[in-house]
């Protein structure tokens, strides 16, 4: 049996994707996400109290990530293997003795980006031997959406934490930073035009696993939209200051919140070896209206999916800590995600 512990709009993808083919619990204290999932035994509750949890076979974590941390840790001392979509800024190598000394694997950060982008950067770095890898990538509406030309695609206030998080990145061997706000530039995308760029913090475990060349991570959003959320934070809107009881980041949190919808989105990766050593990966995902999926759900989802069945296949095994980008050097588990997203419609293009 696998547990899905979160059943927002990540979570809910992950678990009716994994339930075509093993039962799944779905666990959640909100009944309104629980309500949305259909064919699926649920939990709504403190995790803690799924009397099931000691048993799974696989438990996939899809949470806020100022929780996921603790329940991690205490998933992974029961014991049970974790699949983590959450970006959260702790090193998840902190939890390798553990996960080794239960006799467990933690794959953290195993959504599209990080995740999707780590995988396809390993196969680079370890079976091509670049030395030099570019990431870019976007989540964003088909058109731009007013007032910011944008919609969050994923958790608002992790939205947010891209634009003041630090970016860290590798630069010929050495761990760099750039503030977000202060690298925006412009990049022109087949099919696209001009996008606005911008560096960004989503290398996750390739900051300690590819120590010897040089790695960046750049996130795209519709022109104009970079310059929006420079004047908001610039004016101080995303200030942790407390001003009369509450903090101007907390009703930015919340208005961001209030702008989510459903509209057509699409997803945009591309990793490139800028030193020509092995090919060029692509995708351009788009919503799908027949089945009312985000593309960002797509994305996340079905790659979170596609890491969990090859833990349970067998595919990826051992135990402690599993970055991403370590399925990179194993034919048999890179081949076998590249498959089963392509069973899935989602089309990596081979350049090169």
């Amino acid at each position: 049996m696998i547990i899905v512990i979160g059943a927002g709009r990540m979570g809910r993808v992950i678990a009716q994707e994994l339930s075509r083919s093993h039962e799944v619990l779905a666990v959640d204290s909100s009944e309104a996400s629980l309500s949305k999932l259909e064919g699926i035994r649920s939990f709504k509750g403190n995790f803690k109290d799924v009397p099931e949890l000691g048993e799974a076979d696989l438990v996939v974590t899809a949470l806020p990530s100022e929780i996921a941390e603790q329940v991690i840790e205490y998933i992974l001392l029961k014991g049970r293997n974790v699949v983590d979509i959450s970006f959260t800024d702790y090193d998840p190598f902190k939890f390798d003795e553990i996960a080794k000394a239960h006799g467990c694997m933690y794959l953290p950060h195993a959504g599209f980006a990080p995740g999707l982008s780590n995988i396809l950067a390993g196969k680079l770095h370890y079976g091509h031997r670049s030395r030099n890898i570019e990431i870019i990538v976007a989540g964003l509406q088909e058109k731009p959406f007013p007032p910011m030309g944008y919609i969050p695609t994923f958790n608002a206030s992790s939205v947010i934490d891209e634009y003041t998080r630090p970016a860290r990145y590798i630069e010929n061997g050495s761990l760099k930073e750039a503030l977000p706000l202060e690298t925006i530039d412009t990049m022109e995308v087949e099919g696209f035009g001009k996008l606005d760029s911008f560096y960004s913090d989503g290398l996750s475990t390739i900051l300690q696993t590819f120590r010897d060349g040089s790695v960046v991570e750049k996130t795209l959003r519709h022109p104009g939209h970079m310059e929006k959320m420079k004047f908001l934070n610039d004016m101080g809107y995303f200030s942790s200051e407390k001003i009369g009881g509450s903090s101007a980041r907390e009703i930015s949190d919340e208005l961001f919140r209030r702008t989510v919808r459903d509209v057509p989105d699409v997803s945009i990766l591309k990793v490139i070896p800028l030193d020509k050593r092995g090919p060029e990966f692509s995708i351009v995902d788009h919503y799908d209206s027949k089945n009312i999926i985000s593309s960002m759900g797509r994305m996340t989802g079905f790659s979170a999916a596609a890491m969990a069945m090859a833990v349970l296949e067998s595919k990826i095994n051992g135990t402690g800590v599993f970055p991403a980008e370590w399925i990179g050097k194993d034919d048999t588990a890179f081949s076998f995600i590249m498959e089963y997203l392509k069973e899935r419609s989602i089309d990596i293009r081979v350049k090169g």
